[in-house]
């Protein structure tokens, strides 16, 4: 049994119990057999839960991201209460720098819960993902759609991915500027 196994039994004993509200060693024993039973019909993908953590690059993740949710909702906002009619969609493929599935659906998340773009898929094994994204009206929103998902992605990989991946992100920007 694998460390992600163990910490999945025991989250979901937790959550079992939980639900029922109150602490039994009947309750504890049932939740531990059925989250025996979850993980070994439906089993999990292995995880590399030992990310690179840099306090610095978190920090920073976090603040970019709270100031392109604040800009994107009032963009979205404006675009929904203006006396124009709704700028044009557009669906675009993002290509990817990182293996990691975990840092590749962190990026995915970040990217959705900032307002104006929607994961439609995302591609783990072929690296890359599909974005709706909203307010296209030229090649360059276009550009600027896909550099902010490569932004994204470059801020991940700062925080918590592996440095080689995170050299290619910056290769990458320096190459589209």
């Amino acid at each position: 049994m694998s460390r992600t196994h163990a910490l999945a039994i025991t989250m979901l004993t937790v959550l079992w119990t939980l639900l029922w509200g109150e602490v039994t060693p009947l309750i504890v024993a049932g939740g531990f057999l059925i989250a025996i039973l979850v993980v070994l019909v439906f089993p999990f993908p292995t995880l590399d839960l030992s990310p690179s953590i840099r306090p610095l690059h978190v920090i920073v993740l976090f603040v970019v991201f709270l100031w392109d949710m604040a800009v994107a909702s009032f963009q979205v906002g404006w675009l929904a209460i203006r006396p124009k009619p709704l700028p044009p969609a557009a669906l675009i493929e993002v290509p990817l720098i990182t293996r990691s599935e975990l840092l590749q659906v962190m990026t995915a998340e970040l990217i959705c819960l900032v307002p104006g773009s929607i994961l439609i898929e995302l591609d783990s094994k072929g690296r890359r993902m599909w974005l709706h994204v909203i307010n296209v009206e030229s090649e360059d929103s276009l550009a600027a759609a896909r550099k902010m998902a490569h932004d994204q992605e470059l801020r991940v990989l700062a925080a918590f991915g592996d440095r080689s991946e995170y050299e290619l992100a910056s290769a990458r920007r320096k190459a589209a500027a």
